[in-house]
């Protein structure tokens, strides 16, 4: 007998090679998507281009593609075109981010003037006015609570309370989510989420690497501390639109809005605080709700088993160890702090507003001919906060000085600090969105200097105006969240609100009224302000969502699928609001919101004249000659 045939020789040889080719295939398709040995030499000029395309191919589209737009459709004269270039290079930089967001607001400040477009003094002065000032000081005061590390003695009241079984992850998501809401109401809303996810995170990660040996029976805590973070994040973003001054993106609307009235006009002054917020609040306090639902159905879903006792009582003194870093006691800084933020909110709630009949205590100063448009605006109110706030110590250390009997009950001779101290204000305050801020003010300005809106409100503008209302305003919405998604929200803002408030400018007096925009787009104006702050999808910087990231290390793709409930939430609530809640609070009688001509005082002085309705007229001037003397009377 011949000796056996192994089993691989009975295959035979094509068999082999046929594995073989088969496994050099899927090699080869793989190859293409894995990256290469980082010793590999580069050769060729080909790869060197490749290289430089993937690793900078922000700054070269991001520069390529506005440059041959400009030379491309730019044309003398024409300076509408030259402004719709403008504002796509602005969109373009948002999108990409070749430079920093805040170096984008720069451009307007030497595209107009050298496009002769807008004078340097009028551009610059859009920069720096009223409401800009307002971000500017409100941004102070928000730091308030931050300053004395009250919020955090309030974030730990929460997030600690209850026994063992009170730390699920369900509850944890209700503690924390809560506490970023309200607290990003009445303080950063940076700071309130970069602290509740610096307490949660770490205490997450122990208890994931302690349990990796019972894994079958505990559950997944990364992923836990994925949808916690993803919670914190999107509270904090929600709780800033219910207050005017708490989000970036609703001061911008508000400076945007302030410059869309006509020359010699101004809009009422109907997004005060106490209007703003009786709109705002109910629809965030809702989202809310919502919003922490929603987050524990993915706690069910994803995570699924359920904690045990043990793994909840060494969370709990993961989270117990942060209160070992306060005061025994709540310090008197702290109480200060306190009352002059409840303070502030109510002089800026009561300043005016039209449900107090124009009754306000900023009534006294109103301006003539425009009985609906105070003299005193809110920025007069957050100036005098500030600087009170900066002389007032922190505490009342120098009472000890009158009533001390002995030397030695002096209390130490050096300044005391005041109730706000500058040099934390100078560190956390986000100086860089006023220049943002400001070029949407320049861009709405100069958009109707050229008449692009005019232009906008016949052509582009009709795929929302053309529609039923209801229809438009949830394109709005829509078109809104999504930029809100792809670029920061101050950028999606200023990106998008000019289109909006231009789309409602009716080319012809003849078809004036042919839709609901031009007496209601304040509600349209107020869709963007409100839904810009709804990007949670991705880490933008000066976003809640940057340190849910960072922070709690939470990879973007996790962030992306968590939040699209969120977004979608948002969305539906805020469409819904503005559909029947806004028009109830500011036009219940269905007249509309128009501006109204304000008076300024003539340049002789002899008077004030009404601006918007032409100049005052001039007295004519004696004939040459000597005077002569008056006539005697019979």
């Amino acid at each position: 007998m011949g000796k056996a045939t192994p089993k691989s020789d009975a295959k035979g040889k094509s068999g082999k090679n046929k594995d073989d080719e088969g496994k050099g295939i899927v090699d080869t398709i793989k190859s293409f998507f894995r990256g290469k040995d980082p010793r590999t030499p580069v050769k060729g000029v080909a790869p060197r281009i490749k290289n430089v395309v993937l690793m900078h191919f922000r700054g070269l589209f991001g520069m390529l593609v506005p440059i041959c737009a400009l030379t491309w459709q730019g044309k003398k004269g024409v300076n509408s075109i030259t402004v719709q270039c403008m504002w796509l290079w602005m969109l373009w930089f948002f999108l990409l981010q070749p430079v920093a967001i805040p170096a984008t607001g720069l451009i307007p400040i030497f595209i107009l003037p050298m496009a002769g477009v807008m004078p340097t003094i009028e551009t610059c002065v859009c920069y720096m006015n009223e409401n800009i000032v307002l971000f500017i000081l409100t941004g102070m005061l928000l730091l308030l609570l931050n300053n004395s590390g009250v919020d955090r003695r309030i974030a730990l009241k929460l997030l600690c309370s209850g026994d063992a079984c009170q730390f699920s992850g369900k509850r944890l998501v209700f503690k924390c989510s809560t506490a970023a809401f309200f607290l990003s109401m009445f303080s950063s809303r940076l700071i309130t989420s970069s602290m509740i996810t610096q307490m949660v995170t770490p205490a997450l990660m122990d208890l994931q690497s302690a349990t990796s040996r019972y894994r079958d029976s505990e559950p997944d805590y990364d992923e836990m501390r994925y949808i916690i973070n993803n919670a914190i994040q999107t509270a904090s973003a929600i709780g800033s639109t219910a207050i005017l001054h708490s989000a970036y993106a609703t001061l911008c609307f508000k400076a945007i809005w302030c410059q869309s009235a006509p020359k010699g006009t101004e809009y009422p002054d109907i997004f005060n605080y106490m209007q703003y917020s009786a709109f705002a609040f109910p629809v965030a306090l809702l989202i809310h709700i919502l919003n922490f639902a929603y987050h524990m159905m993915l706690i069910n879903r994803f995570v699924g088993k359920p904690m045990s006792s043990n793994s909840m009582n060494e969370l709990r003194k993961s989270l117990l160890k942060h209160k070992s870093s306060l005061p025994p006691s709540v310090t008197v800084h702290e109480k200060l702090t306190v009352f002059f933020s409840i303070l502030a909110l109510i002089v800026f709630f009561f300043r005016w507003s039209s449900f107090l009949e124009h009754m306000g205590w900023a009534a006294f100063s109103k301006e003539k001919g425009a009985p609906e448009i105070p003299g005193l605006k809110d920025a007069t109110v957050a100036a005098l906060f500030v600087i009170a706030l900066h002389i007032l110590p922190k505490s009342f250390g120098f009472v000890k000085l009158l009533i001390a009997e002995k030397r030695s009950e002096l209390p130490p001779n050096k300044p005391e600090s005041a109730i706000l101290w500058w040099r934390f204000v100078d560190k956390n305050l986000n100086y860089g969105y006023m220049f943002l801020i400001g070029s949407g003010v320049a861009l709405q300005a100069a958009i109707q200097d050229t008449g692009l809106d005019k232009i906008i409100g016949a052509h582009f503008g009709k795929a929302f105006t053309g529609r039923s209302w209801n229809t438009s305003l949830f394109l709005v919405c829509l078109v809104t969240v999504i930029f809100a998604n792809v670029m920061t929200g101050v950028a999606a803002c200023v990106s998008f609100l000019p289109f909006v408030l231009s789309m409602a400018v009716e080319p012809k007096a003849k078809v004036f009224r042919s839709h609901p925009w031009p007496s209601k787009v304040y509600v349209g104006a107020l869709g963007v302000g409100v839904g810009c702050s709804f990007g949670y999808m991705f880490p933008f910087m000066y976003t809640p969502a940057y340190f849910c990231h960072y922070t709690g290390k939470v990879p973007v793709k996790k962030m992306a699928k968590y939040s699209i409930g969120s977004v979608i939430i948002s969305l539906i609530v805020l469409w819904l609001a503005l559909v029947y809640w806004a028009p109830y609070l500011w036009d219940p009688t269905d007249k509309g919101i128009t501006p109204v001509a304000t008076a300024t005082v003539s340049p002789s002085g002899n008077g004030t004249t009404h601006a918007g309705a032409g100049p005052a007229a001039k007295p004519t001037p004696p004939p040459p000659g000597p005077a002569k003397p008056p006539a005697k009377k019979p």
